[in-house]
């Protein structure tokens, strides 16, 4: 996205609103008051109408002005922060650092960091934001001088973040995203839905109630986007983090391990023991669960709520001392083909194999697996505001898990 508002400007346009000063506004930031007016009729704009209606006693934000302010709000929060962080370490002395991201920070500087953190390299970040690399290397490095802090460490072909970068760049990204979304509502505001909504997407959703809840969301709002993006648990939860998803569907996690995410359950899902139609084991009554002993097993990979339950039944009923090695998998297409084709068995929920049991492919067997019920939900960041396009869809998840 090449379009979001000048940082400047924003603060100029913050400092305003609680105010209800442009005066005091350019006295703050610093700029006489026809490149104040010159700012906000900018921002104006770019958000397609005005923040401020002029009385005599002032200036006092518009409706649309509000929703810029909610947003600003937060990203200038998220600024102040960081630079607090990164006033502890700067050589320069507490006192000369405390405002520097704020004063001296730019969006080329914010991108920059940003697409670094999310890419690893500075030739990739280019790609990303369609620039020269030695453009997004520059500003990357400026952002660096004028924090006074390392953001970088390693040798030309290995170069990283530092702890601070990596702190730094988060904030970034959440900054951008904050931005993105003060725009979207503004055309929310016009009524032109046509935003993107990016959803990270963990196997059991996959199936189900994300297709469901996007069919129905874009039925709604055919004019909108929406990207889905697959990963591990560690990997989407980083994306979710630094603003890169919006939400998270799958099994939720223990509290502990979702640090800084607010999750909410949808509902609980049971476990069954999944095996192929025609399976010597599939029309045995009455189960047991040494018979499943002679059987190898498809597992998801260690870290999962699943994983976590098999390994549980494996302790208690010697489920590993089968003959043959596990096949680890967390690609529902490999382990649904490796199920058809052989007589392995695997733990999963029969919500997942629908389409699959309908179709006489995949069958649970009779073995009842008690406690062994993962919370299906929905996961966000901690004081995210989402925008009508996020929030319908959230809506249409909660809906879509009620069908189920």
């Amino acid at each position: 996205m090449s379009s979001y508002p000048n940082l400047r400007h924003v603060r100029l346009f913050q400092f305003a609103a609680e105010t209800n000063s442009l005066t005091r506004a350019a006295e703050a930031v610093r700029v006489s008051q026809p490149a104040a007016s010159q700012a906000i009729a900018k921002l104006e704009g770019q958000f397609g109408g005005a923040l401020f209606e002029r009385r005599g006693s002032g200036v006092f934000v518009t409706e649309r002005g509000r929703l810029l302010t909610e947003r600003a709000a937060r990203a200038l929060s998220l600024l102040r922060e960081a630079n607090e962080r990164l006033a502890r370490h700067a050589s320069i002395g507490r006192a000369l650092a405390i405002d520097l991201l704020e004063t001296h920070a730019t969006i080329a500087h914010l991108r920059a960091v940003a697409a670094f953190a999310s890419t690893s390299s500075f030739t990739a970040a280019a790609r990303r934001l369609e620039q020269a690399e030695p453009s997004v290397q520059r500003a990357a490095r400026e952002l660096e001088r004028i924090g006074t802090v390392p953001l970088f460490e390693g040798r030309q072909n290995s170069i990283r973040l530092t702890a601070t970068g990596t702190m730094l760049a988060r904030a970034a990204s959440l900054v951008l995203r904050e931005l993105e979304n003060a725009l979207e509502d503004a055309r929310e505001l016009d009524g032109r839905f046509t935003g993107r909504v990016v959803i990270g997407t963990l196997p059991f959703a996959r199936t189900r109630i994300v297709p469901e809840a996007i069919v129905a969301w874009t039925n709604r709002r055919p004019a909108a986007s929406i990207e889905i993006v697959d990963g591990s648990y560690d990997t989407l939860a980083h994306a979710l983090a630094i603003g890169e998803i919006d939400m998270l569907v799958g099994a939720l996690r223990p509290a502990s391990e979702a640090k800084g995410i607010a999750q909410e359950a949808l509902f609980d899902d049971p476990l069954s023991v999944v095996v192929r139609a025609g399976h010597p084991l599939a029309t045995r009554p009455e189960l047991k669960f040494e018979d499943l002993r002679a059987y190898p097993w498809i597992l998801p990979r260690k870290g999962t709520p699943t994983r976590a339950i098999f390994d549980e039944l494996s302790a208690r009923h010697g489920l590993a001392q089968c003959g043959s090695g596990l096949v680890e998998t967390g690609s529902l297409v490999a382990l649904r083909g490796l199920l058809v084709n052989s007589d392995r068995l695997t733990l999963m929920s029969r919500r997942q194999i629908a389409y699959e049991e309908n179709s006489g492919l995949l069958v649970p067997l009779q073995l009842a697996l008690p406690a062994t019920a993962r919370p299906i939900g929905i996961a966000t960041r901690q004081g995210w505001k989402p925008t009508t396009l996020q929030a319908e869809l959230l809506d249409a998840l909660r809906v879509a898990a009620k069908s189920l």
